[in-house]
């Protein structure tokens, strides 16, 4: 991946570090430490996830390779899934008592605001 391909995985990803940490702050102040506490861990699961899958995506590659490529992103989504299953297994394990609610929303949010990230750039090129 170039440098300049590069930067919309790392905006992205910052992206869903700062959503996470800006949730999970607004959710401290206004709700109990476990809400907050369960937001942080479904925000930092989705962006961990997401890391894994990009570094292992979009790592270099050659074009002729094609196959080789698609086994890698089905070895990024089953990598995902696993870090996933994981997270929420050391959640529920450790944690007394989680708030489902925000850990099952932060994490779907945080976990989709790349798709809204990269939907925005597009337009933006796309206007150039």
């Amino acid at each position: 991946m170039t440098p300049r391909r590069s930067r919309h995985v790392f905006q992205s990803l910052g992206l869903q570090l700062a959503l996470t940490l800006i949730l999970s702050g607004l959710l401290l102040a206004l709700f109990s430490p476990i809400v907050a506490l369960s937001a942080a861990v479904g925000g930092i699961t989705a962006t961990l996830g997401n890391a894994v899958a990009a570094a292992v995506v979009f790592r270099a590659y050659r074009s002729d390779q094609a196959g080789s490529l698609t086994a890698r992103m089905m070895g990024a989504q089953m990598g995902r899934l696993v870090i996933i299953a994981v997270a929420f297994g050391v959640a529920f394990a450790y944690l007394d008592e989680p708030d489902l609610l925000a850990l099952f929303g932060i994490f779907l949010l945080v976990h989709l605001a790349p798709l809204w990230w990269l939907h925005r750039v597009s337009d933006q090129a796309m206007t150039r």
